[in-house]
């Protein structure tokens, strides 16, 4: 085995590097997995382990204690994870013999349902959004950007189900000759193929005339810049305005989030038809499993019906 002896955090960084080059991770995801290792090897040099001679017993040990701190399945599995892919990369540079972590097994995540907006919700925002840009005064271009551009990310969003990550890096140099389908970069840099609707993409031709006439955003490389004409729009802009947009029609504002207008994409796409495997290219889904949650979205509705609408309910039945 190698010997050991620099700076922990560089020492990290080091693995981390080895790790982002041959999967491809994304800058939030290597720094999810630093700030899980870092935290694990501080836990194991307050017990006297040094993690080079870490075995399956203390990580076991490390695991009992992380799940009495109440620490979330989805999390105790990303910290395995994370740890799992470090001490492989350690064993392949000569560092261990073998993995400690082989044998633990990953903690299973309580799947709960995503929430999702109704097919009327949606069709109430975007009303709403559509009446506010009919308002706007012509000689008020700052405020008919506001509206168009929030209308159209909503057009957006709801036509191709892409996260809000994706969605503000979106580049104007994609749109110039837009067409049904668009190649983007996703999660774990993954390209993919999303499709637009006739009224999304009507939306976007709208936003582009619009955007080309204001002078900030000329020079600007992404579909959708920030107010001040520098970078891109932010997530936490996108949720204000559609906070503010729930509030105007007093929808429930709690619902109302980009995200859950991705699974409201999904949810309507199955139960009008859409296959599973089609879906999960639309989502980017690197596994199927993570698309099959929304068929259970579908068996609660279908169940629903039944017990709403079947002749039988009606009639009361005499013993």
């Amino acid at each position: 085995m190698q010997n050991l002896d620099p700076k922990l955090p560089e020492f990290i960084d080091k693995i981390l590097g080895v790790i982002c080059l041959e999967k491809g991770l994304s800058k939030n995801t290597n720094t999810a997995y630093k700030k899980d290792i870092s935290l694990v090897f501080e836990w194991f040099e307050n017990k006297n382990i040094n993690f080079l001679f870490a075995n399956e017993k203390n990580f076991r040990e490390l695991f009992s204690f992380l799940q009495r701190k109440n620490y979330k399945p989805s999390s105790l599995s990303r910290k395995l994870s994370s740890l799992k892919q470090f001490y492989d990369v350690l064993k392949a540079e000569g560092y261990i013999k073998i993995n400690p972590l082989n044998n633990l097994e990953s903690f299973k995540k309580n799947k709960n349902l995503p929430k999702s907006l109704s097919e009327e919700h949606l069709t109430l925002l975007l009303s709403e959004a559509k009446n506010n840009l009919k308002k706007v005064e012509q000689n008020n271009p700052l405020k008919k950007m506001r509206f168009l551009r929030i209308l159209t990310i909503l057009e957006i969003l709801y036509s191709t189900g892409l996260r809000v990550s994706e969605l503000v890096s979106l580049p104007l140099s994609d749109f110039i000759r837009i067409k049904d389908l668009l190649q983007i970069k996703g999660k774990g840099g993954v390209y993919r193929y999303v499709a637009f609707n006739k009224e999304s993409k009507k939306m976007i031709e709208m936003w582009l005339l619009h955007r080309s006439s204001i002078e900030k955003f000329i020079n600007n490389k992404y579909i959708f810049p920030s107010n001040n004409g520098t970078g891109h729009i932010t997530r936490q802009s996108i949720y204000k305005e559609l906070l503010e947009l729930s509030k105007s029609i007093n929808m429930n504002s709690a619902h109302v989030t980009p995200h859950k207008i991705r699974h409201s994409f999904a949810t309507h796409m199955l139960n009008r038809g859409a296959d599973l495997r089609s879906l999960q290219k639309l989502l980017g889904h690197a596994d199927i499993s993570t698309t099959e949650i929304y068929t259970k979205v579908q068996s609660k509705r279908l169940s629903g019906l039944v017990n709403d609408i079947h002749p039988l309910n009606r009639i009361n039945l005499k013993k």
